[in-house]
């Protein structure tokens, strides 16, 4: 019966693509859906493909589930007349890493099955490579040459951090606020990797607040969010325990973190639970350390945390509303045109085009000043060219 659903649904997904429906190439990350399609025909290439009857098989049903929701999707996006919105634009970039995430998973799942009897122990139903693309992981890296329209920002959060004054040795947490593409991340790593801040900070970490594919899915988050830090800071020992609590986790980092003007960057932050609460509250006699996250960081020598979230509430919660750095769309049509242009191939626009101040407008327009959808506007451009001339 389970090897009757894998094959029901690769079915349903192979149907979806038929290339009878002439509309069905017209889909957002058509060809993605393409290389996703031959890979499943190879995959089911022997009359009882060995996928659907090993330990991953529950896995792979799950990726046939999601693929076809995917594929939904992006007919539903594709009925559309037009530009699509900037939350649709966001959407298919989702989309579009979700789709590439499967893929890996599935070559994953595929080399899984077929080193089972060599390798037992290394088919657990997930895919455990560590160079594949990570889904909403962020890190510091980021290139400043292809940033634009956060010149103002980067120098107000600079100021900031490095404001001097009486306060300069007080604990201080900064909560930065936008919707999803605004540029909060990039904004942080922009910030993060400027001289002026390496210089008068140390250590500097970068959290991303998610959980991570290879963390213990058993885990607490809020446990595997601690460990992290610790190991950024060269803390192996305590992690390796077999099940280190919050209170030995949180005293570890403080203890690491005490007497050092650090920053800290928590990269979308998501969790409403209470222990994420009032990062500037310290630990008093009737409270236990684990009782609160704000009770690993050091409050006397100038500490800096940054929090970036979507959601205000959540912000609000962590850092204290008066902390609030709200990142509003950009209103530069350059900013927007520049970002656009970068994503698409020199050889696909003129370099001076006849209605050029035209084009900048309406990409401005269309994207609504978020970073990530003018982007997204870029590749659309680009593979809707790529398929043309295909």
């Amino acid at each position: 019966m389970a090897q009757e659903m894998e094959l029901h649904l690769k079915d349903k997904f192979l149907d979806g693509l038929d290339m009878k429906d002439k509309s069905i190439s017209k889909i957002p990350r058509y060809n993605q859906f393409q290389e996703i399609k031959r890979l499943l025909e190879d995959m089911f290439s022997s009359s009882t493909p060995a996928i659907v009857k090993s330990p991953s098989a529950t896995n792979f049903r799950d990726k046939l589930y999601k693929l076809n929701n995917l594929l939904t999707d992006c007919k539903m996006l594709s009925r559309k007349h037009g530009f699509n919105s900037p939350e649709e634009l966001i959407t298919i970039n989702r989309i579009r890493r979700d789709l590439r995430q499967i893929k890996r998973d599935l070559q994953a799942i595929t080399k899984d099955a077929s080193n089972r009897d060599i390798n037992e122990q290394r088919i657990n139903g997930d895919s455990s490579s560590h160079d594949r693309d990570i889904l909403r992981w962020t890190t510091r890296a980021v290139d400043a040459t292809k940033v634009y329209g956060l010149d103002d920002e980067v120098l107000s959060m600079e100021n900031l951090l490095l404001k001097k004054g009486s306060d300069v040795h007080q604990f201080k947490a900064i909560g930065i606020v936008g919707r999803d593409g605004i540029g909060k991340t990039t904004l942080c790593q922009l910030m993060f990797n400027k001289d002026e801040v390496k210089n008068n900070f140390n250590p500097r970490i970068w959290v991303c607040m998610a959980r991570h594919p290879d963390d213990d899915k058993d885990e607490d988050l809020k446990v595997a969010i601690v460990k992290r830090m610790l190991r950024y800071l060269g803390v192996k020992s305590v992690c390796d325990d077999v099940k280190p609590g919050l209170e030995k986790l949180l005293c570890a980092l403080y203890l690491q973190l005490l007497g050092k003007r650090y920053l800290i960057v928590l990269d979308d932050a998501r969790e409403t639970d209470s222990w994420y609460k009032e990062l500037d509250s310290s630990l008093t006699h009737d409270k236990k350390w684990g009782d609160s996250f704000a009770f690993g960081f050091p409050k006397s020598s100038g500490g800096r945390v940054i929090v970036t979230s979507r959601n205000e509430d959540i912000a609000n919660m962590m850092v204290g509303k008066e902390n609030i750095h709200h990142l509003e769309p950009m209103l530069d049509t350059e900013s927007c045109w520049a970002i656009f242009k970068d994503s698409v191939d020199k050889d696909l626009l003129p370099t001076i085009p006849s209605n050029l101040e035209e084009l900048k407008s309406e990409v401005k327009q269309k994207c609504g000043g978020l970073p990530l959808a003018a982007k997204m506007m870029g590749r659309a451009m680009q593979e809707e060219e790529e398929r043309t001339r295909s």
